[in-house]
């Protein structure tokens, strides 16, 4: 493990989809990229400067183990932390969605972050600075009664980041919201396996008129760039690129 480490991401839900993605565009980036998540990713433990830590991060104690593991030598340079993690539930009839599985989905999205943002804001601090990136959904909105679990489980993260970018504002620590919109992923995307490109992407948002899908690699470029706000940059925002209105 490096020694010398001057930029330092920490990101989680790397097994697959945007978290990949993002791990990868920050490794390409040349940061050492700390990734969290239930099943590890093989592929990304390959390549250099990535550290792959599995583990449940609706478990407190599980994440701040993951982190301590990866040693000094790594989380002292912590600079930017991405909030991914995150699962969705079966669309269901809003009179027929049991609490249960909305408080599931709450545990799952929630949860994940709110233990993420509490282990690693000190590590962010001691760094000098940095940033918390929230993914976050459009859903949030509400406009689709049929997803209204997971739509709740995002609108809580949205107050989540704001509260943050007021919270750690003193230690220059800024807080902001990617909304993607539809990206083409196993979540949007049922069965998919591996990577579309961008040509079919292209075909199917000509095609089916949709609301502007993309790669998990484009959507990564936009998170990064705005994880690398610096500490006098926007904080509390949420950056919307679906095309359904905030």
């Amino acid at each position: 493990m490096k020694e010398d480490v001057s930029r330092v991401a920490v990101v989680s839900g790397t097994s697959s989809g945007i978290g990949a993605a993002v791990a990868t565009e920050f490794l390409r980036r040349e940061y050492t990229v700390i990734g969290l998540s239930r099943r590890g990713n093989p592929a990304l433990a390959k390549e250099e400067g990535y550290v792959d830590l599995i583990a449940d991060l609706r478990d407190e104690e599980a994440v701040r183990a993951a982190l301590t593991s990866a040693g000094d030598a790594t989380v002292n340079g912590v600079r930017a932390v991405v909030l991914n993690a995150g699962s969705s539930p079966e669309p269901a009839d809003l009179v027929k969605v049991e609490w249960q599985v909305a408080a599931d989905t709450y545990e799952t999205n929630v949860r994940t972050a709110l233990n993420l943002i509490q282990t690693s804001a000190p590590l962010l601090k001691q760094s000098g600075g940095g940033s918390l990136t929230f993914v976050g959904a459009s859903l949030a909105n509400g406009y689709k009664p049929e997803r209204w679990a997971y739509a709740a489980s995002k609108a809580a993260m949205t107050t989540l980041m704001r509260a943050c970018s007021v919270e750690f504002a003193n230690d220059g620590v800024v807080a902001n919201e990617v909304r993607p919109g539809p990206v083409a992923t196993a979540m949007t995307m049922a069965g998919l396996d591996g990577e579309v490109n961008e040509q079919i992407i292209r075909a199917i948002n000509a095609g089916f008129g949709t609301d502007w899908l993309k790669s998990p690699r484009t959507v990564a470029e936009w998170i990064v760039a705005i994880a690398e706000f610096p500490p006098n940059g926007p904080t509390g925002q949420v950056f919307n690129y679906s095309r359904k209105v905030l």
